[in-house]
């Protein structure tokens, strides 16, 4: 993955987070203006984690940002090595058998890959919900550009869990851009 933008957070205040983003390549193209970009941050601040990053979020806030992520880039559907579904939490085919493009005809995205022994096949991202659940999240978002590639944020969100995870500074780095993925 190639990281895009350095991201430096202050310890939360409430429901409010402060930070600064900056270009990790000087020959930047402007910083997205939109709440999206603020939404992403908060979710890969929790998945890069480490010395520096974020801390640990609850269960339930865990089980909304996996979701996120998943509305965001596309679900992964395991399948065996011939495209069939396998059985939840298995590796064994569904029955009855059925394969990946025919249950999910029109939602198949373009991503196969194997993980954990695994072979994956992944649904296409679905941007509208993605930008309906920002809008349930983010209720305020500030960011100010200054010349020198970086770019000040405040944030605001619908409710503190979703920034309980920045108990503290923290830094990490995202490629995300804050532009919605297309279909």
């Amino acid at each position: 993955m190639t990281y895009i933008f350095d991201v430096f957070t202050e310890p939360r205040d409430g429901s409010r987070l402060s930070g600064n983003v900056e270009y990790r390549d000087r020959d930047n193209y402007g910083f997205s203006q939109g709440p999206v970009f603020g939404l992403q941050l908060l979710m890969d601040a929790w998945r890069e984690g480490g010395d520096f990053g974020a801390g640990a979020v609850s269960e339930a806030t865990k089980a909304e940002f996996t979701e996120l992520f998943e509305i965001f880039l596309g679900r992964q559907i395991r399948v065996d090595e011939e495209g069939y579904l396998l059985k939840e939490g298995s590796t064994e085919v569904r029955i009855p058998r059925v394969k990946a493009e025919d249950f999910h005809k029109g939602e198949l995205g373009r991503s196969r890959g194997y993980s954990d022994g695994v072979h994956y096949v992944t649904l296409v991202p679905r941007p509208e919900e993605f930008a309906r659940r920002t809008a349930e999240i983010i209720v305020s978002w500030e960011i100010e550009e200054d010349d020198s590639g970086s770019a000040d944020f405040t944030l605001e969100v619908s409710d503190p869990r979703y920034l309980e995870h920045f108990s503290k500074s923290a830094y990490f780095q995202t490629a995300f851009t804050g532009h919605l993925p297309r279909r």
